[in-house]
């Protein structure tokens, strides 16, 4: 790229020397028949050199893997437990699926790295008309039973605590019933 550089450079001087040259009174006395050829061939070599030492072309993003759309965002039973939640008080609550904890909460030390805020909840319940966050929900299957699981959801309520922002936790195989998740709801969120 540097040598390429360098040659659109050495043309870009041989273009402005050319067309110094054209400009030139005693060369127009003995080349009157070639001065407009010269002039027209030194401001193109000129117009090309910039062009090309100015232009960038635009780079081609390269993935390492291969990507595609997933069929649904939620599981079976999580979108069955969203239209659950979204029939508590709708007209005071909206219910938002798999929000980032990031989207709800923010950082206060200096640190650089917000890592564990790129955890994902299930379900978190919003005002309906300011949109300020007040409880998440999550749903836990049998997955949650496993260590690394319950080291993850331990440091989502660790932080959830610190921000002072409710977690409620259900379990698949536990009561799903619309009074049983109203009451735990209802006893949990910010007023």
């Amino acid at each position: 790229m540097k040598f390429r550089k360098g040659i659109y450079i050495v043309f870009l001087f041989v273009g402005l020397t050319l067309f110094a040259f054209s400009l030139m009174p005693f060369f127009r006395e003995f080349h009157d028949d070639t001065f407009w050829i010269m002039t027209i061939v030194s401001v193109a070599l000129m117009a090309f050199c910039l062009f090309a030492l100015l232009y960038k072309p635009k780079e081609k993003i390269r993935l390492n893997s291969k990507y595609e759309r997933k069929a649904n965002m939620l599981t079976k039973p999580e979108y069955d437990f969203l239209h659950v939640l979204r029939g508590i008080s709708p007209e005071k609550y909206e219910v938002v699926p798999q929000v980032a904890l990031v989207n709800v909460i923010d950082k206060k030390t200096n640190t650089s790295y917000r890592n564990e805020l790129f955890r994902v909840c299930d379900y978190c319940f919003v005002d309906r008309n300011t949109f300020e966050p007040l409880l998440l929900v999550e749903l836990n299957d049998r997955s949650h039973l496993r260590a690394d699981r319950q080291e993850r959801d331990a440091k989502i309520a660790a932080i959830c605590a610190d921000a002072k922002l409710p977690l409620v936790t259900f379990w698949l195989d536990g009561d799903l019933g619309f009074a049983t998740v109203k009451r735990a709801v209802m006893r949990s969120i910010l007023k």
